[in-house]
């Protein structure tokens, strides 16, 4: 259970705070139902409303410790392994439907290679890599108590130390 004024990750949305606790008066929401509702660190028109007992979509951001030791351990998190090109947008998903920040660099590390390998991106390799930076780079931010903007930079600099 999360408590109001708390900070969560939402699905692959980024960090949100939890702004309300309780029913919605809403023509959609089930009267009988408590959600919490959220509202986007980011980006202030950014609101979602998750159902209090779907706690699948919803978790706690990593604290700073564990964002210092992905990013450590960033060379040794395989890339994902795509059997086919006619599975893997599905094969995305399956990794990402964790929401956790590892599986998420797993499939930046295979846009990122693909990217390379094929000299260009592909659209919809362009809005996953989008949607993962942005999730990811959001709750680093949040963890490191740092901007979005200078995360990747972060990054790079503990990844040159670590070299």
């Amino acid at each position: 259970m999360h408590n109001q004024g708390d900070a969560v990750v939402y699905k692959c949305k980024g960090v949100y705070r939890i702004e309300d606790v309780g029913t919605l008066d809403f023509m959609f929401a089930d009267r009988k139902k408590k959600y919490y509702t959220l509202q986007s660190v980011g980006n202030a028109k950014d609101r979602a409303y998750v159902p209090i007992d779907d706690d699948t979509n919803i978790r706690k951001p990593i604290e700073r410790e564990a964002v210092l030791g992905l990013i450590k351990r960033m060379d040794d998190i395989e890339i994902l392994w795509v059997q086919s090109e006619k599975t893997r947008e599905q094969e995305y998903k399956n990794c990402i439907s964790g929401y956790l920040p590892e599986n998420w660099i797993r499939v930046l590390k295979t846009l990122y290679k693909r990217t390379e390998h094929r000299g260009g991106v592909t659209s919809m390799d362009k809005k996953y890599q989008q949607l993962l930076e942005h999730a990811l780079y959001s709750e680093f931010s949040y963890a490191l108590g740092i901007p979005e903007n200078k995360v990747e930079g972060f990054i790079n600099e503990q990844r040159k130390k670590e070299a």
